[in-house]
């Protein structure tokens, strides 16, 4: 697994941060780096010295982020901190991370309720559609003590983009194969008998046994839950279509769907 700059998204609000943990664990079994990101902002009166306000806002962020990241450089993790100002932080992120040439981008992630997804700009769907690295979103609790990866894929995508994010779901799982790092398993749902996909080619495109495929009748939402939750597994792993605007309002990405409806890790394929 090659992960050399693996980004976090801080969230200053919670004294928690799952998905700071878990990039300390990746990092230490790829040998890569962390770096870790906040962006403030607080509405502030007229009468203050909104400059020396800023300046001691972000000096007393910088102090709380240093402490955080001990546990991590205490373990001999790589890690690097930077805070920004900025009101609109979820743009923040995205440019952040592009900035820094992040391979991966980790953000602690809790529930929502579908309503507050839809009505809501939500910080993981933006980064879900807006960033061109993969995006774990870390569920709070601790990590399982069985590994299992289930990557959902469709053997039958016709459109030239969905079978380019097949490849790339299914590239990441080999290489998880291939570190030994997880159990890796592969879902396909299809929605018509009549377009029952190829078990023999999609065993071959996977590169595992045949037990380790699953393929299921129903929406891919609903098969990808109940694949994840009769194994017991520790991340799901599924492609962004990268949908935005209307399409992005009515139709959705499979891996928002899914993001509430999971209680493990979910890791977002661009």
């Amino acid at each position: 697994m090659e992960f050399k700059t693996v980004f976090v998204v801080y969230d200053p609000t919670r004294p928690d941060q799952p998905a700071l943990e878990r990039a300390g664990n990746i990092a230490r079994e790829t040998g890569g780096e962390v770096h870790v990101f906040v962006a403030i902002h607080t509405e502030m009166g007229k009468s203050a010295d909104k400059a020396a306000e800023i300046k001691r806002l972000l000096a007393s962020q910088r102090e709380r982020l240093s402490c955080a990241v001990l546990p991590l450089r205490g373990r001999g993790i790589p890690v690097t901190t930077e805070v920004e100002w900025d009101k609109d932080w979820y743009s923040a992120v995205v440019k952040a991370v592009k900035r820094n040439k992040a391979d991966l981008v980790l953000k602690s992630s809790y529930p929502h309720s579908a309503r507050e997804r839809q009505l809501n700009r939500t910080s993981d769907w933006t980064l879900i559609r807006q960033c061109q690295c993969p995006v774990l979103l870390v569920k709070d609790g601790p990590m399982r003590e069985s590994r299992r990866v289930l990557a959902a894929v469709d053997i039958r995508a016709a459109n030239e983009a969905y079978r380019k994010l097949n490849q790339h779901i299914i590239d990441f799982s080999q290489r998880v194969v291939d570190s030994h790092l997880a159990e890796v398993h592969f879902i396909n749902a299809f929605g018509d008998l009549n377009a029952f996909p190829d078990r023999n080619a999609l065993v071959k495109s996977c590169g595992v046994s045949s037990d380790r495929v699953h393929i299921e009748l129903g929406d891919p939402e609903d098969v990808i839950v109940r694949g994840a939750r009769d194994l017991d597994a520790s991340l799901v792993v599924v492609g962004n279509s990268a949908r935005t605007g209307l399409a992005a309002v009515f139709k959705g990405n499979t891996v928002e769907k899914v993001l509430d409806k999971l209680d493990c890790d979910v890791l977002s394929m661009p």
